[in-house]
């Protein structure tokens, strides 16, 4: 599928910049970057668990995952997560920390940033069912159910002390070598 440039309407081309190849404009100085979705995931704590959701649509149908989803672009992330978080689960939640920043990656469709933030319940909120849940449950580290994401399973692991088996490899960036300290 062919991509034109949003100046003047020419045809993309592949052009190498710093390395990579990118679709940008013969005429201008238009290039197509391919920028990640950034999405929030949020692990809801209740009763000594976590609270997940089984999900009623695609993708993951029937699999359960955190609550949690796409940032709108006039939106603050921490506001995205108490967003779904009324959208999926039904309720009202305090955000009480960050859990932590994760690259995910896609072969089919834009990587994504994903931040996970911690919260509990506002005063009175009892989590139930939105629509694109067929249930909710509270699990703890060993009743984990099989997860639609697996994104959900590294968070998890690191929000329950595990080490994460789906971990992102790591950086082939060479080390850097520690600042040397002034006296």
């Amino acid at each position: 599928m062919a991509h034109y440039c949003v100046k003047c309407g020419a045809v993309l081309e592949p052009r190498v910049i710093e390395g990579r190849t990118f679709e940008a404009c013969p005429n201008d100085d238009f290039v197509l970057w391919h920028d990640p979705k950034v999405v929030t995931s949020v692990v809801v704590e209740v009763d000594g668990g976590v609270v997940l959701g089984r999900r009623s649509i695609e993708p993951g149908l029937g699999l359960w995952c955190l609550p949690g989803g796409f940032v709108n672009d006039d939106e603050h992330p921490r506001d995205a997560a108490t967003r779904e978080c009324r959208e999926e689960i039904e309720a009202e939640v305090h955000i009480t920390g960050l859990i932590g920043v994760y690259h995910i990656p896609k072969t089919n469709a834009p990587s994504m940033v994903g931040i996970a933030y911690l919260a509990r319940p506002a005063n009175g909120s009892t989590p139930s069912a939105g629509v694109e849940m067929s249930e909710i449950g509270v699990f703890s580290a060993g009743s984990l159910p099989q997860l639609a994401f697996p994104s959900h399973r590294q968070i998890l692991d690191e929000y329950f002390g595990a080490p994460s088996q789906t971990a992102s490899p790591p950086s082939s960036a060479p080390a850097r070598s520690p600042r040397p300290r002034r006296s």
